[in-house]
């Protein structure tokens, strides 16, 4: 195999040269060489190992074996756009038994991306909005790869055949599932990573298994899934499992999924989490309770159309301002556009804020948005902080420690990216209610090379107000994922 490394968005990445030592499968722990032997005992595997454990190099070396044998002849990788265009080729040149290969990454503008295809590579990487394109542009017929690695597969667990529709320029989930299920006869092997195996519960499960059997253990259609293992309860919207689910589905998925439990095999300094309660005055407080009695919040001239959009809005004024109804569909991560037209209720949040950084004493923080006028207020308040995606170095010099503060938010920041290296603070500025978005950016920070003796990770919660129901149902969510864990986890002695 050549020795000539290819990468083509050369804009968006630098190569990395001058290591320091030559990595290579001697430095793996137990738990991460057993990974590698389930990625290669299975055509079709999940592993759900958590935040850190190696998930990327272990299936890389498997990856990389399958190739050498002649097993396999292409490999390509499905991950989120920050994963594919930074750790992916990262850990690809950070590995003595993966720097020989040849790779491009399926990212940027068209132009970029054929280029891209162009290249005789041993290993292609695509993100995950472009899987449709690329099955468009290469078509069946021609189609080369048949390793498919899907890090993150439980991005797959809506399990939509159909197209709901979604706004302009995001991932459009239905069909990426879709074309995934449409290309999958191609593989000979799909490898599926996470982190965060059923962040929701057990409905998570049929999309990610589907695509790895079609359907020979949950279930043909999502449809006949629910219904075989789920009461609808149309009070609360959701799927309740029977009380005999849980057990049946977990021992018709346990020879195909496999979970690596963290306490099992590293020592981790202790993660500390603080709620920091605010307390709105009365004048809030009654407006609040007002809204969500009446659906109207008449001194912002604001309506919630339903109990959802009503959810979302208390969630919001928690925070310290309202979107109209306008701007509902706003893209909270988009930062970077124009000011968004928030009406301002209060700003109880950003005192908090200020008084973690008084205690802080200069320390770097890492603070986590959900809504978009959330960064615009912080940056009002605190110029000096960095947003995250403002620069092309924003990672590295949060790690260099050049930084007092980093503001991102969970959804751009998550998955696969490395945060430890520059601080052991975080706050979390309001909760969002997916469980995936909070372990992963608790991850980011509380994972192998943490240098402190402890990560304290904030909360600011406003009393009163929905953010206390979200904190619960974020706990509760925890609790069934844990016990999924547990039951499908690898015991290396045994």
């Amino acid at each position: 195999m050549s020795n000539l490394r290819t990468y083509l968005q050369s804009d968006a990445h630098e190569l990395f040269y001058g290591f320091d030592r030559s990595l290579g499968y001697s430095d793996f722990d137990d738990y991460q060489k057993e990974m590698v032997r389930i990625f290669l005992r299975h055509q079709a595997v999940i592993v759900a190992g958590f935040m850190g454990s190696g998930k990327t190099s272990t299936s890389l070396y498997a990856g990389c074996k399958l190739l050498r044998q002649r097993e396999v002849s292409r490999i390509l990788v499905v991950a989120p756009k920050n994963v594919a265009k930074d750790t992916w080729p990262e850990e690809i040149l950070s590995w003595t038994f993966s720097r020989g290969l040849r790779y491009a990454v399926i990212v940027g503008t068209e132009e970029e991306r054929r280029e891209a295809l162009r290249q005789p590579a041993h290993i292609h990487i695509v993100n995950r909005e472009n899987y449709r394109w690329l099955l468009k542009t290469v078509g069946l017929k021609r189609w080369p790869w048949d390793l498919l690695i899907y890090d993150e597969i439980t991005r797959l667990k809506a399990g939509r055949l159909r197209s709901p529709g979604n706004k302009k320029g995001k991932a459009n989930t239905g069909a990426e599932f879709r074309h995934l299920v449409q290309s999958r006869h191609k593989y000979k092997y799909v490898w599926g990573l996470t982190g965060t195996p059923a962040t929701e519960g057990l409905t998570d499960l049929w999309g990610p298994i589907y695509l790895l059997d079609r359907g020979e253990r949950l279930g043909s259609t999502r449809t006949k899934f629910l219904d075989r293992w789920f009461s609808y309860n149309k009070y609360k919207y959701k799927h309740i499992p029977f009380g005999h689910s849980e057990e049946e589905i977990l021992d018709r998925i346990k020879d195909v999924m496999f979970c690596f439990k963290e306490e099992d095999y590293l020592e981790l300094p202790p993660l500390i989490v603080k709620d920091r309660w605010v307390t709105l005055d009365p004048k809030h407080m009654d407006m609040y309770r007002k809204f969500k009695r009446t659906f109207v919040l008449n001194e912002l001239d604001i309506e919630a159309v339903n109990s959802a959009v009503l959810v979302n809005k208390l969630c919001q004024f928690a925070n310290g301002s309202v979107y109209s109804n306008v701007d509902e569909n706003e893209d909270p991560e988009d930062h970077r556009s124009s000011k968004p037209e928030a009406k301002y209720v209060h700003d109880r949040k950003l005192s908090e804020l200020e008084s973690v950084f008084a205690e802080a004493g200069g320390q770097p923080i890492l603070i986590a948005y959900t809504y978009k006028f959330d960064v615009y207020a912080i940056k009002k308040r605190f110029p000096w902080v960095r947003v995250y995606g403002e620069t092309p170095y924003d990672l590295e010099h949060w790690n260099r420690g050049k930084l007092r503060a980093l503001v991102l938010h969970p959804a751009s920041a998550g998955h696969g990216l490395n945060f430890q290296a520059g601080g052991h603070i975080a706050v979390l500025y309001g909760l969002c209610s997916s469980l995936e978005l909070y372990s992963q950016l608790i991850k980011r920070i509380h994972r192998r090379g943490q240098k402190s003796d402890h990560v304290r990770l904030y909360r600011l919660l406003a009393r009163g107000t929905h953010d206390g129901e979200v904190a619960n149902a974020l706990a509760e969510k925890g609790v069934t994922q844990e016990r999924i864990v547990d039951r499908l986890k690898v015991s290396l002695e045994q």
